[in-house]
């Protein structure tokens, strides 16, 4: 990649040797109806030109319909210029539907590899049955790194401690300033093995904006809330935030956002809202 830390985010090294940005722009909602097609290409476009180069979507996104616009919003963009993250169901776990799932998405986004590729949520699949699916797609080029997504501190634990760990490279789950649970127990366990972590609705505005502190904050800040939980991400750099949105006007927020390092007082004022955690909490999960 020519930009692998857009916004003057941290790179995650992975195992495999790749460099994933440490921030990306999400696709979750996008492509759920054919006639918001134009508006969330042009979001897309407008989150290339504002220099966003990693982006996340899933096969469960509009049923692969978030993967097609994405495919369409990257069409002539040169290959390694992206990292690209897609998710596969659970119920297709298994070595060979596994394989099948990402052709699909390759078709899709109409490119020849995936970056990265996780498994959405845990499933009833044996673990080691997906790994051989993972081992397969490296083999044939189709993925760069495998790992998983919604994994709990517990289901890590188990799988580090059997042994089938060392192929995960990456755990995406839900962490923003009011969801913080994450932050006792998973994100030093994932740091302890290696895995990088990625965020999944970072900013989560209309729960943010409910803490009259939260919104004092913002307006002090001259940010909307969505903007400050935003900066809160990147400046703490210790997890890949992947921020949203499906309109040109919200994604220039976003990226402003992302360009923004708030100061000590600012940070210890959202731990004051928003304290974290002392005892271990259960995952959240969307």
């Amino acid at each position: 990649m020519s930009d692998p830390s857009p916004f003057g985010a941290p790179v995650f090294a992975l195992r495999s040797g790749g460099a994933m940005p440490g921030i990306g722009f999400g696709t979750w909602r996008i492509g759920e109806s054919p006639g918001e097609a134009e508006r969330e290409n042009a979001a897309l476009r407008r989150a290339l030109d504002r220099g966003f180069t990693h982006f996340d979507t899933a096969e469960m996104y509009g049923e692969g319909g978030s993967e097609e616009i994405l495919g369409t919003a990257i069409a002539g963009v040169p290959r390694e210029r992206l990292f690209l993250t897609s998710k596969f169901y659970p119920h297709h776990a298994r070595a060979d539907q596994m394989v099948a799932a990402c052709d699909r998405s390759l078709r899709r986004l109409g490119v020849e590899w995936l970056d990265l590729y996780l498994l959405h949520w845990p499933g009833g699949t044996p673990f080691e049955e997906t790994l051989e699916g993972a081992r397969r797609l490296r083999e044939a080029g189709k993925i760069r790194a495998f790992g998983v997504s919604n994994f709990d501190a517990d289901g890590m634990a188990h799988l580090f401690a059997a042994g089938l760990g060392e192929a995960i490279e990456v755990n995406q789950i839900l962490h923003n300033p009011s969801r913080r649970g994450v932050e006792f127990d998973l994100l030093p366990l994932l740091a302890a093995h290696g895995v990088a972590c990625m965020a999944y609705t970072p900013i989560e505005p209309h729960r943010l904006s409910r803490s009259a502190a939260f919104r004092a904050l913002a307006e002090a800040e001259g940010l909307s809330p969505a903007q400050l939980a935003l900066a809160w991400h990147m400046t703490r750099g210790s997890t890949c935030p992947i921020p949203k949105s499906a309109t040109p006007e919200h994604v220039d927020a976003l990226a402003d956002a992302a360009a923004m390092r708030l100061r000590a007082a600012t940070m210890g004022a959202i731990d004051a809202a928003f304290p974290a955690p002392t005892r271990a909490e259960p995952l959240e999960i969307l």
